[in-house]
């Protein structure tokens, strides 16, 4: 009688990398403008957003008697301007009422009414990735302070070209907030 030898089976080591520990994707988000008095504003699609970062002065001190080291404390905080940019599609016309109305404040020729506020909120939300839901929950978020737009550029115009149309505006703020989803799954994120 022939005895059969099977080879010992390896078991499994299983992967340290899984959804819960998967770095979010940064190319997949959507930006909500919040104007006080602008209609037309939806949840926009930009190609890239960028500048989101906020730096802190340090105040060197030294004190007689204590001169081997200097001690450091925060001064003011800055946040830098935020940069977005997308195509330029038809009936997109909202940022540039809303850049208009700058004039008004400037020097009482713009779109908007004496007094009235030009900022607004913005929020930038990351969203989940791979899809698989019909509605994809907001995994991070952005919620962008008092903002205006400080310039506005298109690209150029040329006829031998093979190009998109592009915008791209730069905005002023007073900070911004941010928030993360706690896990992993259909539970979304939001202010």
């Amino acid at each position: 009688m022939a005895t059969t030898v099977t080879a010992p089976t390896a078991k499994a080591t299983p992967s340290i990398a899984h959804l819960a520990t998967d770095p979010l994707r940064n190319f997949k988000f959507n930006v909500n403008i919040m104007h006080p008095h602008i209609s037309g504003f939806t949840t926009m699609g930009f190609m890239t957003v960028s500048g989101l970062n906020v730096t802190t002065e340090v105040i060197p001190y030294r004190e007689g008697g204590m001169n081997t080291t200097t001690q450091k404390m925060p001064g003011q905080s800055d946040f830098a301007p935020i940069t977005l940019s997308q195509g330029v599609a038809v009936g997109s016309g909202p940022m540039w009422q809303w850049m208009r109305e700058l004039f008004t404040v400037m020097q009482g020729t713009g779109t908007g009414a004496p007094g009235q506020d030009f900022r607004a909120t913005v929020d930038v939300m990351v969203l989940d990735h791979p899809v698989t839901t019909p509605t994809v929950p907001v995994k991070a978020i952005y919620r962008i302070y008092n903002a205006w737009i400080t310039s506005m550029a298109f690209s150029d115009l040329d006829a031998g070209a093979n190009a998109v149309l592009m915008q791209q505006i730069s905005l002023a703020h007073e900070g911004f907030d941010y928030k993360l989803a706690s896990r992993i799954g259909l539970s979304g994120v939001s202010f």
